[in-house]
Parts: structure tokens; C-alpha cells; sequence
């Protein structure tokens, strides 16, 4: 029989009631299975409850929300809690407005929906949440005191997270009207979480009120809680916060200590295993590192490293103060590392920095701090390192804290202070006076926004610094003036004890040392090294800031020597300092490098002895600098920037002095640094695998970590990749020095001796052409003599840059016909009468060198875009270079002994296969080669049937496709368009069908089977400009994948007639080789070659525009 409308009505309230007891039941004695039974009856009467009643279903579904929270508070299901929250929604919905029960419905919805943004920090919950509780923020009895504070909690909460200060304003509103209402008995909670609202408004807008207000509220706090009330630690931890603030805003040391005095409770208040903590170990590390900005004591830096380590170790991945905790410890590590120099401190540093910015939003509160001490961290690392894009991402990361500090922001004229330290910096790189205008213009503005305050004497240093630096270039006596008294003022504001004072007696060393030299007063002389002597006197052995003051030191003693040259005891004492601040123990390696450079320039101008030691200091120190370096871009840059003449100019600073050998081995160490670089990393162990069996692990390890190195020194840099690069690189460093220790590796991967380096001319004479500011030079290398230096004193750097130029320009001026040509001749001609012919005539005399031998040029400097191999006297009944010998060349020598390391000889007599690529038509706006199927056509015409040729051509001869063919193939011909990239040389390429083959792509395939490449294509021999002694070209990087010889371009080749060389260059070599193509002959083959074309055909510049590199 169906159920009636009573049966229905009265089994739903039997549901209900017994829910209720079960939840009675719950309630009373904790048990859980009592709840789990209420819940199920809760749902069972909503189910049965179909009258149309909203007021009894709403009550139903109160009791199940009710129920089902209680149940997500022991258990932690989330789904308990969306349901519970769902039917609040619900239950709310379906009463009416009038209901008295409904306040306390929105305030239990309110606390329900925070508990799932506590989880999950979802924004609508908490937006929801906080129009739960507005709904009846608006009530004033007292009895809803406690929902306006709740309120006024979940505004604040929001804040932090999104950072909105209109949500603090609010709340403080809020928090003040509970208060108000009574005073005298205001809950000690609410006073502290309106002290803390205050200080967070006060951090974001800077109106001194709030910090007022925040202090006083929390002093109030504390005089009505008890010593033992466990809220006493948080009010204890914003009345320091806000001491602290003061501190920082006015000055006043007594509220810094008592800061650390009440930091130092709350720590005792949490003891191991406290919630609190963390927080509390993080906030006294802070006030002690602030105690040491003002003091510098290494004791503070210690403790408050300590406390962040051990607070870091108990936070958790995903808690909200992570961040602020990574930044502290890693600004506290960059802090240690200006003390100590130690670079893992900085690095580590910057890690922490990078983690921390990651894990906050755009929007968060602190990201503004975060970002400007990764760009003060970023600064520290380019003042050790040098590499500019440190400066770049620095720039980049003060930019975007700007829009996060507005002018009313406490924190900007840190901010301010930052930014003209990169304008600063970045003066000091590029030379631009806008910059150094920049920097002032920040700093002087910073110091408006700093009254007062711990800061202010920083402020005062840095701007008398950039001061300086202005009069240094514009010579204007006003900004020294000016300078001068700023930077008094700052060591007046810095307590002695305070080992700030160092850095303002070392700048005012340099400010009076240069008021000296443009006034010769001796009383400021004597001022400036009395300064120098109260900073070295706060040095500890080793400290880095004693390089800057040996530095110092030197300049004002060369001041002194230039106001009275006859005494040379302030001579002596500069090149003493220069020596001292070159190799003091600690420092970064580039202001170490910088110190050399003008350790050489002085000792050159003033011909002192220590100039060989400090070219000598200079080339080992840029070597330790450049191996810092991730990318061969980056490594290539340092050296365009510091260091294009170092290794010519320390040559000839040996050469000089009649240190032949030593001359050679220093062009050995500081030439083709990218090549020797790479090298490393390719190294053969044949011999270490074949020493033990710990011979053969430590080869294993060096190939594997080398892979990985290569790999990354060809990809873009990333800060990431930075990261494990370093990482790689120190394990790498750890291989090698073990490898040393093996019998017969002790000088694995050392600079190589003279004793190895003459092995390079065991198959002829090497000849290097040195170009110097100082000197113009030539070096014959004989494997079985002593190096024979052949003074050129008939010309200078001068002379061959003009040479250069003027090659270069005959070369890309074609269509002048027989004008061109003479010109052309005369070139040649002055060519072969400074450089060429001295030479000449010592291989005759000195070495009785046959005429036909082959010989090697390794050309130097600008020496690099002279035709050396092409040099004549153009006289009647007088022969020129192509004539007496064969010549080729070797980017270093180093390259060359590569090139001759005996390789696995193949049993099989088949003759080569050739690879043809030919490229007529790339993409990237080249133009159209008209003769590339011509050339490939008679190419493969001149060779025998027993000699197979692979074309790949057109759409074919993409990149992927050519370099695949490029590495499995031992002889290739390349013809196509060839692109030198002046600005980025890593950047030249070979022009394919789908994009650039470019130098990199090259080098990172390398050979063994690899013998020659015949590269038919414009500019792929000619250098780089700016650091000529890189030898970054493409014919280097395919000798360097492993390519025995190959015959490149000086400058751009004639399409319409280069068919012709490329045809004779092949017939002579066969004529050589006739039984199978033998790389070991193209030079002679083109030097033929050239003798042979057809002279009304093919021009002079087409003829010599082919050089031959390697054996």
C-alpha cells in the first residue's frame, strides 16, 4: 500500500531527530561513528523531505553542512567541506532576510569558506568570505564585535596575498571601531592585529602615522597581556617590527637594539618544535644583519647567518614566508662574500634570489624587495665577473621594482640608490656620459627621499663617488669639490668601529690624491695616504677591499712621481702596489685583470722592469677570468672587450728583452682562446685509458662531464643553465686536477711548453707575425732549433692597420680593372718588403730552406687580414713569396699540432667519396649564385669514375641534411653563400635552402674522419675585427670539427669566375695525387693553381683571395 503525505512527513522528522541525537552524541563523547550515522540521517531526511517548507529544509541542510565540517576537521576530506560549504549556500538562500539566524549563517559560511582558502588560497573564496561577512559588518551591537574583527582578519589576509592596501585600510577601520567602542577593555589580539595592519600600510605607503600607530598599539598589547599569554610572542614580534621600521626610517640605534632585544624574547617564547619559530628565527636574523649594515661586524654576520640556515631547515616548500627567508639568507651571502671574496657565497646568493622571485606572483607585497636584491646581488657578480649581461638583468629587474615602489614608497630611495649603480656601472663599461649623468641625477634623489637615517652616509659615498668619476672625464673642479665634502660627510656619519669607514677613507684617498695632482698641494697628498693607511689598518689579512687600497695606493704614488719625476721612490712604490693589488689572494678575477692592464700600460710608459710580470700576471689572471665564462659567445665577448692585443703585446714585451721562447709560449697561451677552450674538451686519452684501471675511470668521467660542457658553452645562457654550468665546471676542475696526479700527466691541459709547441714545424717552418702597439715582430719555428726572432722594424701597427684596410677595400671594390690591379701590386709590394722578405731572406740564410718547401704562417692581430702567402716585390728579374715556398696558415699553434696528431689508418685503399654541397638559391635575401651547378659539374668532370661524387643541392641541401653529410664525409666541397657576421662572428654561416649552417652548428659535429673541405664560398678565412687573435672564422671552425686542411676565402670570390680556380686547384691535385686524392697536397695544388689560370680571365684579387690552413 503506498505511503501517505503523514508517513512521508513523519519519517523525515524521525530522520532529523535522530541525527540530532547522534550528533548529541558526537558532541558529548567524540565519537566518530556516531557523527558518520548523524550525516547519513541528515541525508536521509532531506531526501524524504519533499513538502514545499524552505525554512525546514533550510534548517536540514544547516544541520548536514554543520556536521559535514565537523567531519572535514577530523578527517582533512575536502570533499566533506565543498559539500558542507554548498549547502550553507543553499540553507542561506532559502531563509528569509528577516531571519535572526541568519548573521550567524553568513559568519559560519565566512569561517567555512576561509578554512578552503587556507587550502587551496583560491581567490573567490576569500572574496566570497569577506561578503559573508560584510553582509553583517554593518551591525553595531557589541555582540558582533567579534565578526567585524574576523572581517577585518580575512581583509588582511587578502592583502597579503594580493596586496590591495585598500583591504588594509579597511580593516584598520574596522579593528578601530571594536576598540574604540571600549578601550579600556579592548582584547589584546585586536590591538595586535591592528598594530600589524598599521605596519603593513605603513610598509607599502610610508605615512609615518601608521608606524606610530602600529608601535603604540603594540606597546598597549603588551601591558595588558600576561608574561605567560602564548599571544605575547606575536605581540613582542610586531613591536619589534615596527622598532625596527623606525630604526631604518630615523636613525635611532636604541630602537634597533631594543628591536633585537624583543626578537631575541620571541625566540625564547618558541622554543624547538613551535609554530612560531620560524618566523621568529627569520625576523632576528634580519635585526642582526641590519646591525650589521651599521657596524660590519663579522660576529653579526655569523649569528645571522645561522639563524636563516635554521629557519630555512624548517620551512617547508610551500610556505608563504619561503621566499622571504631565501631572500634574507641570500642577501646575508652576498654580504659574507664581499667580505671573504668566497664566489659560491655569491653564487649561492643569486640561486636563492632566483628561487624566491619564482615562487611569487606578480603582484605579491615582497616581490618589489625580492627583485632588488637579485639586482644588487646580479651587481656584486658583474663587479667580480665582468659579463655585462649581469648589468642587462640587473637593469631588468630594478625596472620592474620601479613600478612596484611608488614615489611614496619607504623603500624607494634604496631602489633609487640601486638604479644609479647600474647607471653608474654601466658608464664605467661603455663610456657614455649620459650615464654618469644618470647615476647622479639617482643618487641625489635618493639622498632627497633620506633625510636621515643609517642609509643616508651609503647615499653620500656612492654620489661623491660618481662625482669623482665626472671630473676624472670632464675635468669640471666644482665636482670635486663637491665630492670631497660629501664623502666627509659620510665618514662623519659612520661611528668609528664601523667598517663602512674603510670604503670613505679609500675614496677620499682618490678624491684628494686628484685634488693633489690638479693643485700640487703636498698637504693633500699627505692627507690622501693618511686616509690609505687608516683603511689598510682596518684590513684583516686577505681581506678583498685591500686590493682596492694597493690600487689606490699606486695611483696616488704615480700622481706624486709625476709632481717631482727626479726621485723614483714614488716610481717604485707604484709598480710595488700594482704587484700587490695583481695577486692579492683574494678579489674578483676582473678587477684583479684591470689592475694588470694598468700595471702594462704604466710600465710600458714608463719602460719600468715589472713590465713582463705584469703581462705575464695579466694573461694568467684573463685566463682563470674567461674560464668563469658559460658561452663561447661570452667568452668571445670578454675577450673583444679587455683583451684583443693582450697575448701580441705580452710577446712583445718578451721579445723585447730576447725571450724568444717565452714570446712564443705566450702567444701559445693567450691566442685563440675559444679554440683552446673547445679543445679542452676533446682532449685524446688514449694513453690515460690505457695507465690502470683508475686511469681509465678519471677518462671516462672527463669525457662525460666535457660533453656536457661543450654542450652548454654552445647554447644560449640561461641564469638556470649559469647554475649547472658552474656546477659542471667545478666538478670538471676536479677530474683534471686528479688526472694530474697519474704518472706522466702532471701537465695535463697546461698551457703547452716551447719544447712541445716546435713539434708544430716538424713538416716545415711556422712563421708568426706578431703586431703590437709596441712592437712589429716575426718568429721563425723550427722543430730542431732554437725560434729565430726577425725584428720588423720598417713598419707599425699603423701601418698594417692601413694595409688592412686598404686589402679590404680593393677586395670588396671590384670592377676597376687595371687601376684596381696596380693598387693591388703595391700593396703586395709593401707587404713583401717589410714583412715577407725579411723573413725569406732568414729561412735562406739561417735555415738554407730548399725553394718549393712548405712553409706555415700564423699570423697575428691585423696581421690576420694581410695575403701574406700572396706578398711580391712586383720588380723585374725578382721573385715573390709563391715563388720560393708553399705556403699555408694556422690560426694558432696549437691548432696546427691538432691537425697532426697521428689518427686510426684505414685498411681500405678506396678512394674518398666527395660531398658536393652546392647552394644557389637560399633563403635570407642572398642573391642568386649563377655558377654553383657549373662548378660542381666540372668538378665532377676533372674526377676519375673511381672517384665518387654525392651532390646535394637545391631544396636538398638543407641545414640538417648538410651537416649530416658534412660530418660523415672526409672530403667536401662546399658551394654556396658565405656570411661573416662582424658584429657576432659565432654568428657566420654557410647559406642553406631552410636557414643559416652557421659556425656553431660546426663546431658541435665533429670528425674523425674528417680530411679536407674546399669551401667555395665568400668570406668563410676572414676574422673578426675587433679580436683578431680569436681567429673566429669558418674555415677555422671546420678545422677545428676535425677537417686536416681546408681552403677558405680572405674576402668575397668573383662568382663569375671562381669556376676557374676551383677547376685548376682540383686538376693540379690530381696531377699530384693521381692514384686518390691526398689532402697532405692541396697547398702546393693551390699554389698551382694560382700560377696557372688564366690571368685575362681571372684577376690578381681572385687569385689570392684562397688560402690554404692546416697540412
Amino acid at each position: 500500500m503506498a505511503n501517505t503525505e503523514d508517513d512521508v512527513i513523519t519519517s523525515a522528522r524521525d530522520y532529523t531527530v535522530i541525527g540530532d541525537e547522534l550528533y548529541a552524541l558526537f558532541r558529548d563523547q567524540g565519537d566518530l561513528h556516531a557523527l558518520q550515522l548523524a550525516i547519513g540521517h541528515y541525508h536521509a531526511a532531506l531526501t524524504e523531505d519533499v513538502l514545499d517548507s524552505k525554512c525546514s529544509r533550510s534548517d536540514q541542510l544547516l544541520k548536514l553542512s554543520t556536521a559535514l565540517a565537523r567531519r572535514f576537521d577530523l578527517i582533512g576530506d575536502t570533499a566533506d567541506l565543498d559539500i558542507a560549504i554548498d549547502c550553507h549556500s543553499v540553507a542561506i538562500e532559502l531563509q528569509t532576510p528577516d531571519s535572526l539566524d541568519v548573521p550567524i549563517m553568513h559568519v559560519k559560511h565566512a569561517q567555512m569558506l576561509m578554512k578552503r582558502f587556507g587550502l587551496h588560497v583560491n581567490q573567490s573564496d576569500i572574496d566570497l568570505a569577506i561578503e559573508q561577512y560584510a553582509c553583517i559588518s554593518n551591525q553595531t551591537d557589541p555582540a558582533h564585535e567579534a565578526w567585524l574583527v574576523a572581517l577585518a582578519d580575512a581583509l588582511v589576509t587578502r592583502f597579503s596575498h594580493w596586496g590591495d592596501v585598500r583591504d588594509l585600510s579597511q580593516a584598520i577601520h574596522l579593528y578601530e571601531s571594536v576598540v574604540n567602542f571600549d578601550a579600556s577593555n579592548a582584547l589584546t589580539s585586536v590591538l595586535g592585529n591592528l598594530s600589524l595592519a598599521h605596519f603593513f600600510r605603513y610598509q607599502q605607503e610610508g605615512d609615518a602615522p601608521d608606524l606610530a600607530s602600529s608601535i603604540a598599539y603594540s606597546t598597549e598589547a603588551l601591558d595588558k597581556i600576561s608574561s605567560k599569554d602564548q599571544n605575547r610572542s606575536v605581540l613582542l614580534n610586531n613591536l619589534a617590527n615596527g622598532l625596527l621600521l623606525r630604526f631604518k626610517k630615523l636613525g635611532g640605534t636604541d630602537d634597533l637594539e631594543q628591536a633585537i632585544k624583543s626578537y631575541g624574547s620571541v625566540i625564547e617564547l618558541c622554543p624547538p618544535g613551535h609554530k612560531g619559530r620560524l618566523r621568529a628565527l627569520s625576523n632576528l636574523a634580519s635585526a642582526i644583519m641590519t646591525r650589521y649594515e651599521l657596524q660590519a661586524s663579522l660576529v653579526d654576520l655569523e649569528i645571522s647567518l645561522g639563524y636563516f640556515r635554521e629557519a630555512l631547515d624548517i620551512c617547508q616548500k610551500n610556505h608563504p614566508d619561503r621566499p622571504t627567508l631565501l631572500d634574507n639568507l641570500a642577501t646575508t651571502l652576498r654580504k659574507r662574500f664581499q667580505h671573504t671574496g668566497d664566489v659560491i657565497d655569491l653564487e649561492t646568493s643569486i640561486e636563492h634570489h632566483y628561487e624566491a622571485l619564482h615562487a611569487l606572483p606578480p603582484s605579491h607585497p615582497h616581490r618589489s624587495d625580492t627583485l632588488c636584491a637579485l639586482g644588487n646581488a646580479l651587481q656584486s657578480r658583474f663587479a667580480f665577473q665582468g659579463d655585462p649581461d649581469d648589468l642587462v638583468a640587473a637593469v631588468d629587474r630594478y625596472s620592474e621594482a620601479l613600478h612596484l615602489r611608488p614615489p611614496s614608497h619607504p623603500e624607494r630611495a634604496d631602489l633609487l640608490n640601486n638604479i644609479a649603480n647600474v647607471a653608474f656601472n654601466l658608464f664605467n663599461e661603455q663610456r657614455n656620459p649620459r650615464n654618469l649623468d644618470l647615476s647622479i641625477e639617482h643618487y641625489s634623489e635618493a639622498l632627497q627621499f633620506s633625510p636621515e637615517g643609517f642609509r643616508r652616509s651609503l647615499l653620500l659615498h656612492n654620489l661623491a663617488s660618481s662625482l669623482t668619476t665626472r671630473f676624472i672625464y670632464r675635468n669640471d673642479a666644482k665636482d670635486l669639490d663637491r665630492a670631497l665634502e660629501l664623502c666627509a660627510s659620510a665618514l662623519e656619519l659612520r661611528e668609528r668601529g664601523n667598517e663602512y669607514r674603510l670604503s670613505s677613507h679609500v675614496m677620499l684617498a682618490n678624491a684628494k690624491g686628484l685634488k693633489y695632482e690638479l693643485e700640487g698641494d703636498p698637504a693633500m697628498l699627505q692627507a690622501a695616504f693618511q686616509h690609505l693607511d687608516e683603511a689598510r689598518g682596518m684590513c684583516t689579512p686577505g681581506h678583498p677591499s685591500l686590493l682596492d687600497i694597493w690600487e689606490e695606493y699606486s695611483r696616488i704614488h704615480l700622481h706624486a712621481y709625476s709632481k717631482a719625476p727626479q726621485s723614483t721612490i714614488h716610481l717604485e712604490e707604484a709598480f710595488r702596489y700594482f704587484r700587490s693589488a695583481s695577486t692579492h689572494i683574494s678579489g674578483g678575477s676582473l678587477p684583479k685583470f684591470r689592475v694588470a692592464l694598468r700595471w702594462i700600460k704604466e710600465a710600458e710608459v714608463h719602460k719600468h722592469p715589472s713590465a713582463l710580470d705584469a703581462h705575464q700576471i695579466a694573461l694568467n689572471m684573463f685566463d682563470r677570468h674567461v674560464t668563469t665564462k658559460p658561452s663561447v659567445e661570452s667568452r668571445h665577448r670578454i675577450v673583444r672587450e679587455y683583451a684583443a692585443s693582450l697575448a701580441v703585446d705580452a710577446a712583445s714585451c718578451a721579445l723585447r728583452l730576447g725571450l724568444v721562447t717565452l714570446a712564443v709560449e705566450m702567444l701559445g697561451h693567450g691566442r685563440g682562446i675559444l679554440w683552446t677552450y673547445l679543445g679542452r674538451f676533446r682532449t685524446p686519452l688514449d694513453d690515460l685509458q690505457n695507465a690502470s684501471e683508475h686511469g681509465c675511470q678519471l677518462a671516462s668521467e672527463f669525457v662525460r662531464l666535457g660533453s656536457f660542457l661543450e654542450d652548454a658553452a654552445c647554447d644560449a645562457v640561461t641564469e638556470e643553465g649559469l647554475q649547472h654550468y658552474r656546477s659542471l665546471l667545478r666538478e670538471w676542475d676536479g677530474v683534471v686536477d686528479q688526472i694530474r696526479f697519474v704518472d706522466g700527466f702532471g701537465d695535463f691541459l697546461l698551457v703547452p711548453s716551447f719544447s712541445k709547441l716546435k713539434e708544430v714545424a716538424k713538416n716545415g717552418p711556422v712563421i708568426i707575425t706578431n703586431a703590437s702597439q709596441y712592437s712589429c715582430d716575426a718568429v721563425i719555428v723550427h722543430h730542431e732549433h732554437d725560434p729565430i726572432h726577425i725584428p720588423l722594424p720598417d713598419i707599425n701597427t699603423s701601418d698594417i692597420l692601413r694595409l688592412s684596410e686598404q686589402f679590404r677595400y680593393l677586395a670588396t671594390n671590384r670592377g676597376r680593372g687595371r687601376s684596381a690591379e696596380r693598387e693591388l701590386t703595391e700593396l703586395l709590394r709593401q707587404t713583401w718588403d717589410t714583412v715577407v722578405f725579411p723573413v725569406v731572406k732568414t729561412l735562406e740564410s739561417s735555415l738554407h730552406l730548399p725553394q718549393g718547401s712548405r712553409i706555415w704562417w700564423c699570423p697575428t692581430g691585423r696581421f690576420n687580414s694581410i695575403p701574406l702567402h700572396a706578398a711580391a716585390p712586383f720588380r723585374k728579374g725578382e721573385k715573390g713569396l709563391p715563388n720560393y715556398y708553399i705556403s699555408s696558415y694556422t690560426p694558432t699553434l696549437s691548432a696546427l699540432l691538432r691537425c697532426q696528431k697521428p689518427r686510426h689508418v684505414s685498411s681500405d685503399k678506396t678512394p674518398p667519396r666527395i660531398l658536393a654541397v652546392g647552394q644557389a638559391a637560399p633563403t635570407g635575401g642572398f642573391a642568386k649564385l649563377g655558377t654553383v651547378d657549373e662548378e660542381l659539374d666540372s668538378l665532377q668532370s676533372i674526377l676519375p669514375p673511381v672517384m665518387p661524387m654525392t651532390r646535394l643541392t637545391g631544396e636538398s641541401a638543407t641545414r640538417s641534411e648538410s651537416l649530416r653529410a658534412i660530418h660523415s664525409s672526409p672530403w667536401v666541397h662546399l658551394a654556396c653563400h658565405g656570411k661573416q657576421d662582424v658584429t657576432r662572428p659565432l654568428k657566420s654561416c654557410f647559406a642553406m635552402s631552410d636557414g643559416p649552417l652557421a659556425l656553431l652548428d660546426i663546431v658541435r659535429a665533429p670528425s674523425d674522419s674528417a680530411e679536407f673541405a674546399f669551401l667555395s664560398a665568400c668570406h668563410t678565412a676572414a676574422g673578426d675585427n675587433k679580436a683578431p687573435d680569436e681567429v673566429v672564422h669558418l674555415a677555422a671552425a671546420m678545422q677545428f670539427a676535425g677537417f686536416r686542411g681546408v681552403v677558405g676565402t680572405m674576402w668575397a670570390m668573383d662568382d663569375a669566375v671562381v669556376v676557374n680556380m676551383v677547376s685548376a686547384f682540383y686538376e693540379a691535385l690530381l696531377e699530384r695525387s693521381p692514384d686518390g686524392l691526398n689532402f697532405e697536397h692541396a697547398a702546393v695544388a693551390l699554389n698551382t693553381a694560382a700560377k696557372r689560370v688564366d690571368k685575362s680571365v681571372v684577376p690578381l684579387q681572385q687569385r689570392i683571395v684562397f688560402i690554404h690552413i692546416g697540412i
